[in-house]
């Protein structure tokens, strides 16, 4: 029965099981920890071009665009989106964010006139710093035709674009705090907001800063970008919650961005800073009970949400996962999951491992993996109700009528009865 569960839960609901224990803890799961990108949403980042916010007029004067020229807003955005495709990787189409940026590019050609096209003609790359999530940035140097003057392009998250050594100094080669940040201390805080502005929207945000080579950075502006929810999670979510499974958001994105995924697919709002997971206690264990979810959080933190709803409730966890640094939390799990396209670390440290994007799966294997015991649980049932049955009439021959029962016959009814 265990088999031929697993090979049902293989073929019609793409997911695999690693060892047949998973079944039951499957069957038995009491809350599912989910990440958002890619499971609960697309992973198919999209630009909103109207969105796009120009910071500094002073900073587009260094690709000369002044006051003066014509339908100014519209051709800093057209600034904005040429820095972000000259310091993309344009073989890296699949990339969430390169990607993004360079659909969003070719959208722009088409629907706001071939200058956009003629702009990036002057430009060329000749040297592209890819992103690493220590210094959460990519730097590149391009090179103007017509000046035959060499632009850096810093392209990433908003605090380490502003000033480089925002959390503490990292190990990228080019180090800078923009030019407005000095003149002006409340500059920072503008672009805080306008970032948090974005982020309640449901946007993540990509910002830009450039400069000549051995001159000032200056900070351009953002990039909103949004990953929307899969047509299928909000069904799937409640149906989850209909058969008893929690679900809980646990995320590395902005914590407004997951409140409002949150929203849209009808999970519980009440999404906490990560942060607020590290500090070991009993109140820690109750919030993490309590909360919806986490966002901003480090690999590290997902263990410890795991591990306290199992010391603290007692309760079955699953896990969903993709990363090496995802695989602590999935082996900490019952019920580890990974999901398609995993790293292999992560599906060597997981119970089931997914064959089709979104939890839509998960919701298949649960239901399967209860069938499965279903199954089991009335058969071993009605092996014990016939056997007491057959004692029973045994017992009552020869007891109450002094019958005789040759041995044969009894390993006969043994044989025959299974």
């Amino acid at each position: 029965t265990l088999a031929i569960g697993a090979y049902r839960m293989a073929t019609r609901h793409h997911a695999i099981v690693t060892r047949m224990s998973a079944l039951q803890d499957i069957a038995s799961m009491d809350v599912l920890c989910s990440d958002k990108t890619g499971t609960l949403t697309t992973a198919k980042m999209s630009i909103n071009l109207d969105m796009i916010w120009a910071a500094s007029d002073k900073a587009f004067e260094v690709l000369g665009v002044n006051s003066r020229t014509p339908d100014l807003a519209k051709e800093q955005k057209k600034q904005l989106m040429l820095m972000g495709v000259m310091s993309a990787n344009a073989d890296k189409k699949d990339d969430a964010i390169d990607g993004a940026v360079l659909r969003a590019y070719d959208k722009m050609s088409a629907e706001w006139g071939p200058d956009v096209a003629q702009k990036k003609s002057d430009w060329e790359q000749l040297k592209l710093t890819g992103f690493n999530p220590e210094v959460k940035r990519t730097v590149a140097t391009i090179r103007s035709k017509s000046k035959g003057r060499n632009l850096i392009v810093a392209k990433g998250l908003v605090s380490k674009i502003l000033d480089t050594e925002s959390g503490g100094k990292d190990s990228g080669e080019l180090q800078w705090k923009c030019a407005e940040c000095r003149e002006d201390p409340s500059f920072a805080e503008m672009v805080s907001k306008k970032d948090v502005e974005m982020s309640s929207a449901g946007y993540k945000t990509i910002a830009l800063a450039i400069g000549y080579e051995g001159e000032d950075m200056h900070f351009l502006g953002l990039l909103p970008m949004i990953d929307p929810p899969r047509y299928d999670t909000a069904i799937t979510i409640q149906r989850l919650m209909d058969a008893g499974v929690e679900v809980k958001m646990i995320t590395g994105d902005h914590l407004n961005i997951a409140k409002e995924t949150a929203r849209l697919v009808g999970m519980a709002t009440n999404i906490l800073p990560g942060e607020m997971t590290r500090d070991a206690s009993y109140t820690r264990d109750e919030l993490i009970r309590e909360a919806g979810g986490f966002a901003q959080v480090l690999p590290r933190d997902k263990r410890e949400c795991v591990l306290a709803l199992q010391r603290s409730y007692n309760l079955v966890v699953g896990m969903t996962g993709d990363g090496v640094n995802d695989a602590p939390a999935l082996s900490a799990a019952q019920c580890g999951i990974a999901v398609d396209d995993a790293t292999d670390a992560a599906k060597n440290a997981a119970a089931m491992i997914l064959t089709a994007e979104g939890l839509s799966a998960v919701f298949g294997a649960v239901v399967e993996s209860r069938k499965i015991f279903a199954r089991l649980f009335s058969y071993v049932s009605y092996r014990m109700a016939t056997t007491i049955q057959i004692l029973l009439y045994l017992s009552i021959l020869v007891y109450a009528f002094d019958c005789a029962l040759a041995p044969l016959y009894v390993i006969l009814l043994a044989l025959l009865n299974d």
